[in-house]
């Protein structure tokens, strides 16, 4: 029997496997080894490069669910197949289960034709499913999300949460890849998208749709006879126009044929001339233009849907766009994208067009396993309960620990900035109370295999090249997760420290914009996810549909005295809503209109905007917004949490109160530290005040005229970080923002105090709780007079100095400045 005569798999099941639970099971032997016959035949046809559309007949074979009901982390479905026309086909190699889940959703075409060269590669990586459309699919765009999603909640029941689930969209199949991780956020965790066809509404091809509705269907589908030096009919005139658009870029062809015969090549030049016009021909054999117009329609109604949405699509996505896309112009569109997302990164091949997966330099894996993007298992901070929603990111409950890479963007588009400037230097206090330059004094968590490589001290994290490392050819920095398909991560590394959770306590300095520089070098250098307790104002930016939560917190405030687990009732805000109160040490507060708005309060523009990005990367590294039992979940998780307890009040410090603490008298943070044996260690810090200036405090804007009515009330609307008997004592909660300005740039200087041990036993004894907190608020404040004190002698103090010293101008790479003697 030949290939092209046996059915394809999703045909065959109709609605078996691929749409009905995961317990169905092929109970008759015949049709499981004609089943593994055309498996064969169909991996031999892929690993050949050829169509399975060609190699595989429309034979349909209809198998009733029943409509079979099925509730896969809160996603119910009654549906049990698929939409006429729409097929999804399972080309794994490898045994499913042990390798990374990947959905491929192909471009307008439907076919995947400019992809299907790579997908040999793609499942060795990949357990990979290829969603496919026929010419003849009428649903809409709608009704196809919702198939797949049903689909989608079938077919992963029962997935574990360390197993990475991806879907992978192309052109149109980005639209639905970006409705999909909406739709199943909590069954998706990573999505990559591939020139997406979210700009198609401002493309020129919209405007020539509009045009080609109004044209008689049989002139454009007018066949053409063929002259006589071809032995073959010509398509229709319009798909054939259009294929190049969308398939191979004539300025990649070009590019192709010239380096071919300036190499004297000319046979490749032949090859590669071939194979455009073998893409046309199967572009253009799929797109009648019903199917175009309807395709495009589809289109339309998907970018309507997934417009709003943008703003509240929590994965971490990649896109990647070609800089020679005629028809979206996907480089300004990825832009676009990487500002609207959440946790997007954008990597753009300047030389690639719209079809930059079938063009030479278009693999996919590469591009993967550089940005870290491609793992095979993923790694959470703390054990994951069963029912947990890991994908949810800002709670309290475990998260997925960020990569070296991720880490790496994230310094890039901030701490890079600071390290460059501000050259941290950071000391840690060994149990015997000896001070030692770097974190050696802190407990070290042992990182799962194929982690990566500490960052070297000469040049800036940013600056460290995935390829080599210091001069070692070959080597690719992979962080928490091994990025090559050969590794095998193995088990989930022992996130303990041997001494139970940890809480670290220090004070607060201006807007905090240091905060992410120690989260980042704690993390990097002892393995440790610093997860900070945030004030609820950080959360009102996201685009998040926060009503639910904040209708929790309220009734969680009003029920408090009744709660079985004691609240964190000294527990305030981390860093983290003061680091985004201007979006950077530059801006003022002060809204476009000149009202005087303090502007992290529901603004607007640009402040809103860095508010929603310095929020996000917070959350993506464990920032948790601040509720009574927040603390209480952390800790009793195992986790590593940050902690302020000075606060709003601390964190915008009036004029002439550098470095002051503004604790309140509780010890309640103690008593819940000692309730899990928690160990605190003193975190001081210095340097920030002095690299900014106070132009207007918080009690100054509050005298203003400029201070209006409606910011008053907004400023009266905001959440509070304490309640109940926690705000009794504490100082003054404001939440109304100094309006700063930059100074020359102070070096920071972090001083981990001793560690504090304790134990359950110590949590019903108040008196020595206070005393405990006594001495961490001593430790503190000790560790900022000292740091002051001994950075007198720091010769590299001075900014110039130490500046050129770091740049090393004209002798080599970035080195790091020394500093005092301890």
């Amino acid at each position: 029997m030949l290939a092209s005569q046996l059915p394809t798999r999703a045909q065959t099941q109709g609605c078996t496997r691929q749409f009905a639970p995961c317990t169905l099971r092929y109970k008759n032997s015949l049709f499981c080894g004609l089943n593994n016959l055309r498996t064969k035949l169909r991996r031999t046809a892929i690993g050949a490069n050829v169509s399975p559309a060609k190699s595989e007949s429309s034979l349909q074979i209809s198998i009733d669910t029943h409509g079979n009901t099925s509730n896969v982390y809160g996603i119910e479905s009654k549906t049990a197949c698929l939409p006429a026309g729409v097929h999804v086909v399972h080309v794994s190699q490898l045994p499913e289960g042990n390798l990374p889940f990947l959905l491929y959703l192909p471009d307008i075409d439907g076919d995947g034709v400019t992809s299907r060269s790579q997908w040999q590669a793609w499942t060795e990586r990949f357990d990979m499913h290829v969603l496919t459309l026929d010419m003849n699919c009428a649903c809409g765009f709608s009704e196809l999300a919702t198939a797949v999603r049903v689909w989608l909640g079938r077919e992963l029941a029962g997935t574990g949460p360390h197993r990475p689930v991806y879907l992978l969209g192309e052109g149109f199949g980005g639209v639905l890849a970006l409705q999909l991780a909406w739709d199943c956020r909590r069954l998706v965790n990573r999505v990559v998208l591939v020139n997406p066809a979210t700009s198609y509404l401002d493309s020129q091809l919209a405007r020539m749709t509009t045009s080609l509705e109004r044209i008689a269907p049989a002139l454009l589908n007018l066949q053409l006879p063929p002259p006589p030096p071809l032995p073959f009919p010509l398509p229709p005139p319009l798909p054939v126009a259009l294929a190049p658009l969308l398939g191979t870029s004539p300025q990649a062809l070009l590019r192709q044929l010239v380096d071919s015969l300036s190499q004297q090549q000319p046979a490749e030049a032949v090859q590669a001339l071939r194979r455009a016009l073998d893409q046309v021909e199967q572009i253009s054999s799929r797109l009648t233009l019903a199917a175009l117009l309807h395709r495009l329609k589809m289109l339309e109604e998907g970018i309507r849907l997934v417009g709003p949405r943008l703003s509240r699509v929590p994965q971490r996505t990649m896109i990647i766009a070609g800089g020679q896309d005629l028809v979206l112009g996907s480089d300004k569109e990825a832009h676009r994208l990487v500002e609207t997302m959440q946790r997007a990164f954008k990597v753009v091949l300047p030389d690639r067009g719209h079809a930059l997966l079938y063009e030479p330099g278009g693999e996919l894996l590469p591009l993967l396993d550089k940005e870290g993007f491609y793992i095979r298992r993923r790694v959470f901070s703390s054990p994951v309960r069963p029912g947990v929603d890991v994908n949810k990111f800002g709670t309290a409950g475990p998260v997925e620990l960020p990569n070296l890479q991720e880490v790496g963007r994230c310094a890039a588009s901030w701490t890079a900035r600071l390290r460059e400037f501000n050259s941290p230097v950071f000391m840690s206090t060994l149990a015997d109370g000896t001070r030692v330059l770097g974190l050696e004094g802190l407990p070290y968590r042992k990182r799962p295999v194929g982690y990566g490589a500490r960052p070297s001290h000469d040049k800036p994290f940013a600056e460290v090249s995935v390829g080599s490392r210091e001069g070692g050819e070959g080597y690719r920095a992979s962080g928490p997760y091994a990025a090559s398909g050969g590794e095998d991560p193995g088990e989930e590394a022992d996130l303990g420290t041997g001494g139970g959770p940890l809480l670290f306590v220090g004070n607060h300095q201006l807007y905090a914009f240091d905060m992410a520089v120690m989260v980042e070098e704690v993390l990097n250098t002892r393995g440790i996810l610093m997860r900070g307790l945030a004030h609820p104002g950080l959360f009102l930016q996201h685009g998040e549909d926060d009503s639910d939560e904040q209708q929790q917190q309220q009734q969680q405030q009003q029920q408090q005295q009744h709660l079985r687990t004691p609240p964190a009732e000294g527990v305030t805000h981390s860093a983290a809503h003061a680091s985004t109160s201007t979006g950077s040490g530059g801006n003022s507060n002060r809204n476009a209109n000149g009202t005087g708005d303090s502007g992290p309060i529901h603004g607007g523009g640009e402040e809103a905007q860095n508010m929603a990005f310095m929020g996000n990367m917070f959350q993506s590294f464990g920032a948790v917004r601040v509720t009574p039992t927040a603390m209480y979940r952390l800790l009793a998780a195992g986790e590593a949490v940050l902690l302020y307890p000075g606060g709003v009040r601390e964190g915008f410090k009036r004029r002439n109160e550098k470095y002051e603490l503004f604790w309140p008298a509780r010890s309640e943070f103690v008593r819940m530290a000692a309730r899990f044996g928690a160990t605190i260690i003193p975190v001081s810090a210095v340097g920030l005040e002095d690299s900014l200036e106070i132009l207007l405090d918080s009690d100054e804007i509050r005298k203003s005229p400029l201070w209006s009515l409606r910011a008053r009330e907004r400023v009266a609307a905001m959440p509070r970080a304490r309640v109940g008997v926690a705000a009794e004592d504490a100082p003054d909660e404001t939440f109304i923002p100094p309006v700063i300005a930059p100074s020359v740039p102070s070096r920071f200087y972090f001083l981990f105090g001793r560690p504090l041990h304790t134990s359950p036993a110590l949590h019903k004894d108040r008196a020595a709780c206070d005393k405990v907190y006594q001495e961490v608020r001593s430790e503190v404040d000790g560790g900022i007079t000292y740091l002051l004190r001994k950075r007198e002698q720091d010769p590299y103090r001075d900014f110039l100095r130490r500046y050129v010293y770091e740049q090393n101008p004209p002798f080599g790479p970035r080195r790091v400045a020394p500093t005092f003697k301890l």
